[in-house]
């Protein structure tokens, strides 16, 4: 054959090869299987366990700065990976394990891209290593296409650059990282120091609740914000503290007008408990909109707002309504009850009284927001109510202040039968009362 023609197709399959070089990183990058399999949602036991080491992982006092070291090991950092995937409502269709081996950590997600016809994955596994008391990542591979080191860091600085640029809360949790110092992977547990900054994690928190409310809806709760200072400029002047029955009343009689002219129930009993949880614990309403949707609304004169005359309840009940109607009833109860046992062990105990308020704001979230028929029938009844006893069990019997040895004591732990006991019985009270009758 001439040399001429062996030039020629030599020329040709190279750019066969390039025009499909894409094409083939791509098959190289996509596969037909998960390497991490779908986890099943959180156990009671486990949501009590994360409880725990956040607990263990918080200082005695959140006023000030100071260093805390954390220890994980193996079976906690899945749990945690775990959790943080269904709480942003990534799980059960992303997956991922975390694996502790020789002075490394190796990190495995699998990522759906398309439906179950013809179901692909990325799956992602990452190769972080110990130096210097820091982690660094020394291997990428999707699929079986292994990035070259230029090619990582390029990766991974331009997602991070993307996510601070789009991400709501990104720049708080980058920020949180960077706070942590001195990793040591150690053969079956990970150890680090980590700097707690009570304003890092006041905006961490701020931040959480924005990500739970879609963009769309914030202007739905602007208009029930404006809806409550119109019901403030009705209030005596002379009133130091009003019952949380002045606002829940009018607030879902407006859900129910706008549910008549065609608003989802649901989207808008969700707005109302978050405008009523902004006022009621006199935040800012910036801190759950964003400055973008925030600018504009004025400050609404306020108000004490209380529940059997305590403005603790009313402040508990409407948080975790909220939190409820935007996330959902489990991790609503987890802050609830990491909240109590936080009390117990460090400020002024352990309180029924609160667990209490917690439970009702979380049924009536759950009821309102469950189906579009719970939904109206729920902003019926809210619109109707004349005492708060119609859904508040009396708490004036309830034993609070217990301090951790105390409660010990008492119940051993959250996962004992006189606990679980407890809380039932207290659920049952609830469930007695008259707003949510025959609606199971």
């Amino acid at each position: 054959m001439p040399v001429s023609k062996i030039v020629s197709n030599l020329l040709k399959l190279l750019l066969v090869v390039l025009v499909s070089a894409p094409f083939m990183l791509l098959l190289l990058a996509i596969q037909s299987q998960p390497t991490v399999e779908e986890s099943a949602p959180l156990s009671a036991a486990e949501l009590t366990e994360i409880e725990e080491l956040i607990l263990e992982s918080a200082p005695t006092s959140t006023a000030r700065s100071s260093q805390q070291q954390v220890t994980l090991e193996r079976n906690q950092l899945n749990l945690l990976l775990r959790y943080g995937l269904q709480v942003v409502n990534l799980a059960p269709a992303w997956a991922g394990s975390l694996d502790l081996e020789q002075e490394s950590l190796a990190v495995d997600l699998s990522i759906p891209i398309s439906g179950e016809r013809l179901p692909l994955y990325l799956n992602v596994q990452g190769q972080f290593t110990e130096n210097d008391g820091t982690l660094g990542l020394s291997e990428l591979r999707v699929g079986n296409l292994t990035l070259p080191q230029s090619l990582q860091e390029y990766a991974v600085t331009s997602l991070r650059n993307n996510l601070l640029a789009t991400e709501i809360g990104f720049q708080e949790f980058n920020d949180l990282a960077n706070n942590v110092e001195q990793v040591e992977i150690l053969p079956n547990a990970l150890t680090m120091n980590m700097l707690w900054e009570p304003r890092l994690i006041d905006r961490i928190a701020s931040r959480t609740r924005q990500i739970f409310v879609p963009q769309a809806e914030r202007l739905r709760i602007i208009a029930y914000y404006e809806q409550i200072r119109d019901i403030v400029a009705t209030i005596p002047t002379d009133l130091r503290a009003v019952s949380l029955n002045t606002f829940l009343v009018p607030l879902f009689n407006r859900a129910n007008e706008f549910s008549q002219q065609g608003y989802d129930p649901i989207i808008e009993n969700r707005a109302a408990f978050q405008a009523l949880a902004i006022y009621v614990n006199n935040e800012d309403i910036e801190q759950l909109l964003g400055p973008e949707f925030s600018a504009g609304v004025e400050p609404v004169k306020f108000i004490e707002v209380r529940l059997q005359r305590r403005q603790d309840l009313a402040q508990h009940l409407t948080s975790i309504a909220a939190t409820t109607s935007s996330a959902d009833a489990g991790f609503a109860q987890l802050l609830s009850t990491t909240k109590e046992a936080y009390d117990a062990r460090y400020r002024s105990g352990f309180s029924f009284s609160d667990m209490t308020a917690n439970s009702v704001g979380v049924t009536l979230a759950t009821f309102a927001t469950e189906s579009e028929a719970s939904a109206l029938a729920m902003q019926l009844r809210l619109s109707t109510i004349e005492n708060e006893a119609d859904y508040m069990p009396e708490v004036g019997n309830n034993r609070d202040g217990l301090s951790e040895s105390d409660f010990a004591t008492l119940y051993t732990d959250r996962n004992s039968q006189e606990y679980e006991q407890r809380i039932a019985e207290i659920q049952n009270l609830i469930m007695e009362r008259p707003l949510f009758q025959d609606l199971e």
